[in-house]
Parts: C-alpha cells; sequence; structure tokens
C-alpha cells in the first residue's frame, strides 16, 4: 500500500506558451476517435508539478501527450506512454509542433518500465490497485507516484518507508 503525503503547491500563473500548447492539445484531442478521454485541470496539475524537484518524469497513459509537455517546459526529462497509437501519434505531433523532445511510447505502462523520479497517472478508479502493486513493484525506491483522481483532484504518493529503508 502507497503512502499519501501531503502536497504544498501555491496556484501558479501558466505561461502564455505553456496555455497555447494545452488549448492546442485539446482542440486536436477532440479529432480522435477514442474511449473517453477526461482532461485533468492544466493549471492545477502546471502547480503541482512546477511544486516538485526536478527529475526524470514518466507520465503512464499521456494520452494528447499534455501533462509530459507541460513536464518538459518546467525542466523536466520527460517521457510518457500511451497505449492507443493515435494518441500517441497525435501526442508526438503535438510535441514536435511546439518544439518539445519528450518521447511518447506506445505501449501499455505495465509493460514499458521507464527509470523516473516522478511518475504522472490518471486512470480509471478500478485501476488503482493495480497501478499502485505496479509503483511499488517497477519503479526506483524513492520515486513518487501522482495520481489524478480528477479533474480537480492530485495526490502524491511514495512507498512506505520500510521499502525504501529496508532494516
Amino acid at each position: 500500500m502507497l503512502v499519501e503525503m501531503p502536497l504544498t503547491c501555491p496556484a501558479a500563473a501558466v505561461p502564455e506558451a505553456a496555455r497555447r500548447f494545452v488549448e492546442e492539445g485539446l482542440r486536436r484531442s477532440k479529432s480522435i476517435d477514442c474511449f473517453d478521454f477526461v482532461p485533468a485541470s492544466y493549471p492545477m496539475v502546471f502547480s503541482v508539478l512546477q511544486s516538485m524537484p526536478r527529475g526524470r518524469f514518466c507520465e503512464w497513459g499521456s494520452g494528447m501527450g499534455i501533462v509530459t509537455g507541460l513536464a518538459e517546459m518546467l525542466g523536466f526529462a520527460a517521457c510518457g506512454i500511451e497505449l492507443d497509437e493515435r494518441l500517441a501519434a497525435a501526442s508526438r505531433r503535438l510535441l514536435a509542433d511546439f518544439g518539445l523532445s519528450s518521447a511518447i511510447e506506445t505501449g501499455s505502462y505495465f509493460d514499458i518500465s521507464r527509470d523516473a523520479d516522478l511518475y504522472f497517472v490518471y486512470c480509471w478508479p478500478g485501476q488503482m490497485p493495480s497501478v499502485e502493486q505496479h509503483f511499488l513493484a517497477a519503479t526506483p525506491p524513492r520515486a513518487t507516484l501522482l495520481v489524478c483522481h480528477g479533474a480537480e483532484d492530485v495526490r502524491r504518493k511514495v512507498k512506505p518507508q520500510e521499502l525504501v529503508n529496508p532494516t
């Protein structure tokens, strides 16, 4: 079981370039016939990411790559993993069109392993137990998982201390 840690992230002004990136990503997402895409509150996600220490970032289920792109804009070495090839291809184009170089891999984050300091996921509620187990088993000891539980609800989770520092 993961441990939830408080997030301290004052609202941050989203720069114009990031706002344009988000707006274009949302506009393009409407043309892709895929499962129900539920966007996060990107200004809120931007504030959360801005409050986190920079390092390696991996978005599980990266969709249009908007959170991955925001992470790169904030100075993270970012990548995304997306199951749907159409979304992965569209996100690669979006990132490239905005001069961003984050890699988006096509596949399941349950099968593709990328070491990161910070992971972000917005998954269906019924998948949370599997996601948490995967995070426990497949990520570095001091990694952090940001879980979007709804458009305005991001939570920070870490591994239990005894798994990070076994005695």
